[in-house]
């Protein structure tokens, strides 16, 4: 059985989700003052950000039917 992967994340998005990720996770573990139920929130997006940005698919982008990758056609 053969799986499809759909990606809709192009480099320069992907690349703007890791320094999210990398600014969220930072501000979580360096000791920032926020209440503990936001810092909370603010880890689980830190890591939805760096799952889409390895997977390279976004849910969000599919529900909105965008997509920033560049797909080539190749003719078979």
């Amino acid at each position: 059985m053969k799986y499809i992967v759909l990606r809709n994340l192009g480099i320069s998005d992907r690349i703007i989700r890791f320094v999210l990720f990398d600014l969220c996770l930072g501000a979580n573990l360096t000791g920032v003052e926020l209440p503990q139920h936001i810092a909370t929130v603010i880890f689980i997006l830190s890591l939805l950000l760096l799952i889409t940005c390895i997977v390279g698919y976004s849910p969000v982008y599919t529900i909105m039917g965008w997509n920033t990758r560049d797909v080539k056609s190749k003719v078979v």
